[in-house]
């Protein structure tokens, strides 16, 4: 152990404290719109199972309709429906303090509680790590949640998801423009439209800023169109996420979008909510695990554990563009 080095090497610095400022700046994280957002509404308590599956209904009753009299009924059963399964993926954040540590921020001019910072500093990692995880491709690294790069998709990037084959179930592509390479607003009410079924639309848009940023430019050149660029939505106002609309849905950014054609350029992805989960084990919903101690160190370690999936139920109803660069 190195002899401490005196702070007070002249008069001023001797009998003067230094001054901190009683708060931690956030520098590191980015936001997590999507993940708030699915963690707030979305989020389903899913209790044990060998993996997380849910029925799907994918196509319509082949009989059935109007006759006549003494006409034949056609009675025969219907298979219309198939199960969708999701892999169970778990995600840690480690919390380790040494007896010194403690010792030293022991002291009632600490600018914060040093345990309750850390603990703090794990939460936000761990919303970090799963917002990492919800934009990945259920392909470059498995342990990482079956995202929407791989959700949103018709094939090119996972030609099975959830244990179903895209190939043989056309039901369970995604509306994926992957040619259009300048954005107008033709492209993105066609996608719009592609991703719709009846009353159900999209709920939600999400790009990294500069798809964002083209989006608010192309609407300030085009004011005559009806599609309104000013308005908030409540839910993402209320977390400190700013957002535009495009046919009233909010368009928000997420530095954690994949890429579209290049990494310059994210993807533009336009999700139904209605038909995402957040699926999570209460056993693993943010659990922070009692400290342990060394046998052999004076420190403790804990750790934050969640266990879940992302579960997207209908992907015909979500879309992407994944080609734009002007």
């Amino acid at each position: 152990m190195p002899l401490a080095t005196p702070i007070g090497t002249n008069v001023v610095t001797a009998v003067a404290r230094r001054f901190i400022m009683s708060e931690v700046v956030d520098n590191i994280y980015g936001g997590n719109p999507v993940f708030f957002r699915l963690n707030t509404a979305n989020k389903r308590i899913v209790q044990g199972g060998t993996h997380i599956e849910v029925p799907l209904m994918y196509q319509r009753f082949s009989n059935g309709g109007p006759y006549s009299g003494f006409d034949v009924l056609d009675v025969s059963p219907n298979d219309t429906v198939k199960n969708g399964a999701w892999a169970w993926k778990q995600y840690y954040v480690p919390v380790s303090v040494d007896g010194l540590t403690l010792i030293k921020t022991d002291s009632p001019q600490a600018i914060a509680n040093f345990i309750q910072l850390y603990f703090a500093q794990a939460e936000m990692e761990m919303a970090e790590n799963l917002a990492t995880g919800l934009w990945s491709n259920g392909v470059t690294n498995t342990n990482h949640i079956d995202g929407f790069e791989g959700a949103v998709d018709d094939g090119g990037v996972l030609a099975t998801y959830a244990g179903i084959t895209r190939a043989s179930n056309t039901w369970w592509n995604s509306d994926d423009d992957s040619t259009t390479s300048t954005l107008t607003l033709n492209a993105l009410q066609t996608a719009f439209m592609d991703a719709s079924r009846g009353g159900r639309h999209p709920t939600l848009i999400v790009s990294r800023v500069e798809q964002y940023n083209r989006f608010i430019a192309l609407e300030d050149d085009k004011q005559r169109y009806n599609v309104a660029v000013a308005g908030h939505d409540e839910q993402l106002l209320s977390a400190g996420f700013t957002n535009v609309l495009f046919n009233n849905v909010p368009w928000v950014i997420d530095p954690h979008v994949f890429d579209g054609p290049n990494p310059s350029n994210s993807a533009i992805v336009m999700l139904n909510e209605d038909f995402i989960h957040l699926a999570v084990s209460p056993r693993a919903d943010f659990y922070l695990q009692d400290f342990q101690e060394s046998q052999t160190q004076d420190a403790m370690v804990s750790k934050l554990f969640w266990a879940g999936n992302l579960v997207v139920t209908n992907c015909r109803v979500q879309a992407k563009l994944t080609n734009i660069s002007a």
